[in-house]
């Protein structure tokens, strides 16, 4: 009977499930930004009128913030919708592209596992970038995947207008398409590739263009400005705190010129902003292990502070109103940037053993989890040898190839009992762990 039950699950319930567990929480806080989400706000507010101070970030996803604000007013809703709703539109792509990998079971219970990850929900959750971009860069996968291959082209370029972490998607392309057809080995037509490439960067450049020669992005030296900390580090000022500077009379930058094409723009996002700025080299950060890559895959406890967001402290209820006794309790809110450890580190390992115990047999899904956690992972691995600072965040585009890895991996269990119980005990163990760090502090009654 609960098999039966089961079996009619589909999609639709992991989304509903989850768009539910994010309707609980987006309203929390209302009056104040979380992270990076007061960055954002400021920054669409000047897209709003047609303003950009700050070339050295990628502006497309202002536009859809930008047009809820428009709509529904400048509040909490209107900076978090596009978020949760991407995020909804991320877990169905996903399930797609799952789909043509594995069983239509397996990639629900992947995409159920996805839903649970509390750096996902997060992103899905509060306004910022990298969700939206999550959802872009899947959608060429699935384009791609559909043999819709200029189309899956023109997504990419568009996401490249998003956030410059698009290029990971990129690599997977190239990288799955180099391994499937192996170039080394037989001849074939070089000029789908260099074509794919072609319309990737003509679609980013011709919208880039669009927005520069429309919003003429405004060049400061520096761009970004820092400051000395007590401690004697260099750290960047942020963006809203420098309005609020700028607004009594402090002067931090200097208006050297305006944006008028799409290469001057590349070289100021490049040369002046966040890739080479070193106010975010890891000698001018306060770390702790979470700010190194290696540290992801590893079964440590995040440090509280390196990771807190913010909070609502819960509060008691006892009032009368209308002659009527009000008694209750308003829950506690606490937003914690911590990852899912239990699936991070199993699902990455698992993964990784899944791809080495089946990578002979040269399957299409060996390929597609593989390749994923490469081409998403293995450059902040890199990265970190530069000195660049890293955040457990930047970990949201493996996870997704890892719950499907880790699925596959339990699914080459023989014994239906044993691959059902392993099932359970992953899922009670993610879920566990999301419920811990859900913001909605459910367990404090």
């Amino acid at each position: 009977m609960w098999s039966e039950q089961l079996n009619k699950v589909g999609i639709s319930h992991i989304i509903l499930m989850s768009l539910v567990l994010h309707v609980f929480v987006i309203a929390q806080p209302q009056n104040f930004q979380l992270w990076d989400e007061s960055i954002f706000l400021e920054l669409t507010r000047n897209f709003i009128k047609m303003e950009d101070h700050t070339p050295y970030q990628l502006p497309g996803s202002y536009l859809f913030a930008g047009t809820a604000i428009t709509i529904f007013g400048d509040n909490w809703f209107s900076w978090r919708a596009p978020s949760v709703i991407f995020g909804m539109l991320t877990l169905l792509v996903f399930y797609k592209i799952s789909c043509r990998f594995t069983t239509e079971k397996n990639a629900l219970f992947a995409t159920l596992i996805l839903s649970f990850d509390t750096i996902f929900f997060i992103h899905s959750t509060l306004f910022v970038r990298d969700v939206i971009v999550m959802f872009f860069g899947m959608l060429s996968l699935y384009l791609y995947f559909s043999k819709k291959y200029y189309l899956a082209a023109v997504v990419l370029g568009f996401s490249f207008f998003i956030k410059e972490t698009t290029v990971f998607f990129l690599m997977f392309l190239m990288m799955f398409y180099l391994v499937k057809n192996k170039p080394w080995k037989n001849r074939f037509v070089k000029k789908k590739p260099i074509l794919f490439l072609a319309v990737v960067s003509g679609t980013f450049l011709a919208i880039l263009w669009m927005y520069d020669v429309s919003f003429n992005p405004v060049i400061y030296d520096p761009m970004i400005p820092t400051q000395k900390s007590v401690d004697g580090r260099d750290i960047p000022i942020a963006y809203p705190e420098l309005r609020l500077r700028e607004s009594r009379g402090y002067v931090h930058q200097t208006e050297v010129g305006v944006v008028t094409n799409p290469i001057q723009h590349l070289d100021i996002f490049l040369n002046s902003g966040y890739v080479s700025s070193d106010a975010y080299k890891i000698k001018n950060w306060n770390v702790v292990h979470t700010n190194y890559p290696w540290s992801w895959i590893l079964p440590l406890t995040p440090p509280e502070k390196g990771n807190s967001l913010g909070w609502v402290n819960e509060k008691n209820l006892n009032f009368t109103e209308d002659r009527t006794r009000q008694i209750g309790k308003v829950f506690a809110i606490k937003w914690n940037g911590d990852p899912n450890v239990p699936l991070w580190v199993i699902g990455f390992w698992g993964s990784i053993v899944f791809v080495l115990y089946s990578i002979k047999k040269q399957n299409q899904s060996t390929l597609f989890v593989g390749i994923g956690m490469i081409s998403m992972y293995v450059p902040y691995l890199l990265l970190s040898i530069t000195g660049r600072v890293m955040f457990p965040y930047y970990f949201i585009y493996t996870v997704p190839f890892v719950s499907l890895g880790i699925v596959l991996l339990i699914d080459v269990i023989k014994q239906k009992r044993l691959r059902t119980f392993s099932n359970l005990i992953l899922l009670g163990i993610v879920v566990w762990w999301f419920v811990l760090h859900y913001p909605l502090q459910i367990l404090t009654l």
